[in-house]
């Protein structure tokens, strides 16, 4: 008996050092995993923590501004409300897309489509169901907000535009496309796109993106289990930090906002171009495109209906035509020919033709626009009648080759560089052109269309008003453009813009150009001058009419198009004064009602012209009343 209860008690006491070494180690074990969570993760599980229970708001920049010449705004800002979705505190959704859309009058599957757009994204970040809401629409989202877990109202400063607002040259904004935005945020992840972000295209808005966009903020905030802000720590006297946005830069362009609002009531109701540079150095003082589009829409998205629209549309909203339409010149291209064919001694200012209403060349008879004729007539005569005869005369006498070397002499047929929207670089026509390109030898019949700007010639607006700069200021082909200088958000200057002097055209004499002045002043000033309706009272102005013949657009069903396509392009151009030019003008308008260049174009830059002396003087008056105030 003695030996059961001695071993009955070793088995006691091995089983309670088994039990006590296993409490030990658990115990320790616990120890060191509460000390690696707590000492060593502590500061990593308390981030975590942190998440949970705060929430980044970011805090979007505000695009720069962007002012004309005198200060103007001519693009700003104003704060827009956002309805955004985070999907991480949303408990059902399904339920809380029913009650967005019987509060919003939006079918569930609009934001059904906008998540399936957004699929793969990280859950904690936002997704917009619906830009721009109204007041109304803010306030019925926040009285209902408790029903609504994970739903957001946002504010952002985002583009206000003006009915005016030129589309083309100050572009638009869309969302960024996953393609873009991961491509940027790769080469610069110091400031990043969100999914989301808006992004310039076309215009100003995508050229100079990287300055306009700015830096984005943000702010930390409190939240409970259903994602709402509490305000718990600030009670404490505790606050979190923010880290505030920076404004985008500004610009400042070349553009006189005022001239550029008269020009397109001017061209109201046309399509085509419309532009004024100042010939003496370069800068744009105005430019029009129609038809254009509203960059608000562009902003707050397009329904795929109002898009094929606008795409489909034949005269081309989203075309910007001042430098990207290439159109036959017409008769504004003959002082090219001119002054090539004084320059090589083809003709002189006594040089004469007889028109009697057509031309013959070979076995092809080809007609003036004035089908009875002009007679005898001139260069001075011919110019001021826009005798298309004599000019049949004088190109076929300078050949293709030289009528090319003269045209590209002028900076015809190359880009001018502008870098704002895509730049078509327009055509001088060789005869090896052809061959290479048409796989046809240059014959006879080609050279009298070129000599009066129709055939293969081609030429952008930018270039027809930079060819009439150059003549109103003897031969100095400067490169346009829109950028004075750009100022970041505290007033710095970062970039200041000089005009640049493309080439001096050295083929043609200043006497030349001197006399092709004269010669364009009796187009406007002559009462016979076929651009007498340019005239503009107490002021001097040289021009030059157009019109082109048009065969039809690209083959479509638009009626409109289909009652339009046989109308002629209606051109002029003009400078202003005819010695020591302020602005040069173009006017292209595609398939014009009207009739030509003379009775449709010469109007509108009647108006602009006469504008910008009326701007000019009234801004002299108010500078010499502030003088005068500031001295007084």
């Amino acid at each position: 008996m003695k030996l059961i209860y001695k071993h009955e008690d070793l088995l006691v006491d091995s089983r309670f050092l088994w039990a006590s070494v296993s409490i030990f180690v658990i115990t320790g074990i616990l120890l060191l995993r509460l000390w690696y969570l707590q000492i060593y993760k502590g500061e990593y599980y308390q981030k975590i923590s942190e998440k949970n229970r705060v929430r980044r708001i970011e805090i979007p920049a505000p695009r720069g501004v962007i002012y004309d010449r005198h200060g103007e705004v001519a693009l700003g800002n104003r704060p827009y409300f956002d309805l955004v979705f985070i999907p991480q505190y949303v408990k059902d959704r399904e339920a809380t897309f029913k009650i967005l859309s019987r509060l919003l009058h939006i079918p569930v599957s609009r934001f059904e489509k906008r998540l399936r757009a957004t699929r793969g994204r990280p859950k904690f970040l936002p997704i917009h169901l619906k830009r721009n809401l109204s007041l109304h629409e803010v306030s019925t989202i926040e009285s209902n907000k408790i029903f609504l877990p994970g739903i957001e109202v946002l504010v952002a400063p985002r583009r206000q535009y003006k009915p005016l607002t030129p589309p083309h040259m100050v572009g638009y904004l869309r969302e960024v496309d996953p393609v873009t935005l991961q491509e940027h945020n790769k080469n610069h992840p110091d400031n990043p796109y969100l999914p989301g972000d808006l992004i310039g295209k076309q215009g100003l808005e995508y050229r100079w993106e990287s300055y306009l966009r700015g830096k984005r903020g943000y702010r930390l905030i409190q939240v409970d289990a259903f994602g709402r802000q509490t305000h718990a720590f600030e009670k404490d006297g505790w606050e979190f930090p923010e880290v505030p946005a920076i404004p985008g830069a500004d610009l400042e362009l070349t553009i006189d906002l005022e001239l550029q609002k008269i020009a397109k009531e001017a061209f109201n109701g046309k399509y085509g171009a419309v532009m004024a540079v100042n010939p003496q150095n370069g800068e744009i003082l105005a430019a029009v495109s129609e038809p254009g589009f509203d960059p608000a829409l562009m902003q707050q998205g397009l329904s795929n209906e109002d898009w094929q629209a606008l795409t489909n549309n034949p005269f081309k909203p989203f075309l910007d035509k001042t430098t990207g339409g290439e159109f036959a010149p017409g008769s504004i291209y003959k002082p090219v020919v001119a002054m090539a064919a004084l320059e090589e001694k083809v003709i002189n200012l006594r040089t004469t033709f007889r028109c009697p209403g057509y031309f013959v060349l070979g076995n092809q008879i080809l007609h003036c626009h004035n089908r009875t004729g002009h007679g005898l007539t001139n260069l001075k005569l011919a110019m001021m009648k826009s005798c298309d005869v004599f000019f049949y005369h004088v190109g076929v006498e300078l050949g293709v080759e030289r009528l090319a070397i003269y045209g590209r002499s002028l900076g015809l047929g190359q880009k001018l560089g502008g870098q704002l929207n895509a730049e078509r670089p327009g055509l001088i026509p060789t005869s090896a052109w052809k061959q290479m390109t048409l796989r046809y030898p240059w014959i006879a019949g080609d050279t009298p269309n070129i000599s009066i700007g129709q055939g293969y010639l081609l030429m952008t607006p930018i270039q027809m008003v930079n060819l009439y700069a150059t003549i109103a200021n003897g031969g100095t082909v400067w490169q346009p453009y829109l950028i004075k200088r750009i100022t970041d958000h505290i007033g710095e200057l970062v970039i200041q813009h000089k005009p640049k002097k493309i080439k001096e055209v050295d083929l043609i004499s200043k006497q030349t150009f001197a006399t092709m002045r004269r010669i364009l002043r009796e187009v406007v000033m002559n009462q016979e001058g076929t651009g007498k309706r340019a005239k503009v009272e107490g002021h001097t102005v040289a021009g030059k009419t157009g019109s082109v013949q048009v065969v039809s657009l690209k083959k479509n069903r638009n009626q409109t198009d289909v009652s339009m396509r046989w109308k002629e392009h209606a051109l002029f151009a003009a400078f202003s004064p005819v010695e020591n030019a302020e602005i040069s003008v173009i006017i292209v308008s595609q398939n014009d009602k009207q009739g030509g260049g003379g009775v449709a174009a010469a109007p509108v830059a009647k108006k602009i012209i006469e504008a910008y002396w009326k701007l000019k003087q009234r801004r002299i008056q108010i500078s010499k009343q502030k003088e005068k105030s500031d001295h007084g």
